[in-house]
């Protein structure tokens, strides 16, 4: 099988915040960007999202570049990856974007026996959440989402880093300054360094200009003591 590989992929402003001080929904990348972000929805199996996240956008990204389509085919895929909602919510209004979008969609929540009954409307699939985000991980390797795009939303994402589970950064960095608070780590987590300790190394495996002044850096983790 595949190796099991976790990748962020966001649009940030030059001062890192992910969304207007507002909140709500925000779309800073153009089309350079988009275009990276499909290749990467290509490669997935997977693409993971919080419940939050859906929420303010009420859909996800998917593949729409007709060669990434055609390649997924004849590597034999679906055309897109599943999309995975962590989200202890489970009445989302069927009548959003996102239930109408051709991509299966499985649902990540917490145990809870009162809920496990019905599968909640609009999910092809409910899966419980296990102790640690990195059992989970196992948990979905063993149905076969070893690669997973992880679009947010902050807390999803601290989540991820507190327990080291992100391979590889692909951020845009766009030509916006927004301030506020949305950045995209929380803001409540003040001591990631030290819990990351000796580990907290990161090696830059691409640059490049997108157009529209947006550039595109890719990090790898280094997970070498």
């Amino acid at each position: 099988m595949k190796k099991k590989w976790v990748k962020l992929v966001l649009a940030s402003s030059i001062d890192g915040r992910i969304a207007y001080p507002e909140g709500g929904k925000t779309q800073l990348g153009q089309s350079g960007d988009r275009l990276v972000l499909e290749e990467s929805l290509a490669w997935s199996d997977g693409i993971l999202m919080g419940g939050q996240t859906l929420r303010d956008h009420q859909s996800i990204c998917v593949i729409k570049n007709k060669k990434l389509l055609k390649q997924r085919t004849l590597e034999g895929k679906n055309k897109q990856p599943i999309a995975l909602i962590a989200s202890n919510q489970i009445d989302f209004p069927v009548n959003w974007i996102f239930f109408k979008q051709p991509i299966q969609k499985w649902l990540i929540q917490q145990q809870d026996t009162k809920k496990d009954i019905m599968l909640p409307n609009g999910f092809d699939k409910k899966i419980n959440l296990k102790i640690t985000w990195r059992d989970s991980l196992d948990d979905l390797y063993q149905k076969g989402i070893a690669r997973i795009v992880l679009l947010g939303g902050a807390n999803l994402i601290s989540a991820f880093l507190l327990e080291d589970l992100i391979d590889e950064l692909q951020i845009t960095m766009t030509p916006h300054l927004l301030g506020g608070n949305y950045c995209w780590v929380s803001s409540e987590l003040k001591n990631l360094n030290t819990i990351m300790n000796k580990k907290n190394n990161w090696t830059l495996k691409e640059s490049k200009k997108l157009g529209n002044n947006e550039l595109l850096i890719r990090y790898f983790r280094n997970n070498l003591s």
